[in-house]
């Protein structure tokens, strides 16, 4: 029961990390530096959907007690931890982002908009 909520706990905290390094100030030269890097590198710090799946295979890393024990291979089950901390992450920022966020604005969902 406690891995279940240290789920939860890695994917708020996921989310935290990818909003603040994917839009904060204090992160723009990061990504000004990661942008000359190569269009891999540019484009995984401008897509929060993308970072969040490196962002959780870190948190994985640093909390092995959290994978979730669903079989006796532990890659399938690191992997299976890796896909339910970077989902519930973003559903939490899409939850957020529609109903917490007052410049919410469904015209830019999935577009170049800014």
């Amino acid at each position: 029961m406690l891995w279940i909520l240290l789920l939860f706990a890695l994917a708020f905290a996921t989310e935290a990390v990818v909003e603040l390094v994917i839009k904060s100030e204090f992160f723009a030269p990061v990504r000004r530096l990661a942008s000359k890097l190569g269009p891999w590198i540019s484009k995984l710090f401008e897509c929060g959907y993308c970072f969040s799946v490196w962002v959780a295979l870190g948190w994985i890393t640093l909390v092995p007690a959290v994978i979730i024990p669903a079989s006796s291979w532990h890659a399938v089950n690191v992997l299976l931890t890796l896909l339910v901390v970077h989902r519930t992450s973003n559903i939490m920022h899409n939850v957020i982002d529609k109903w917490t966020d007052k410049y919410y604005d469904v015209r830019y969902i999935n577009t170049d908009k800014s």
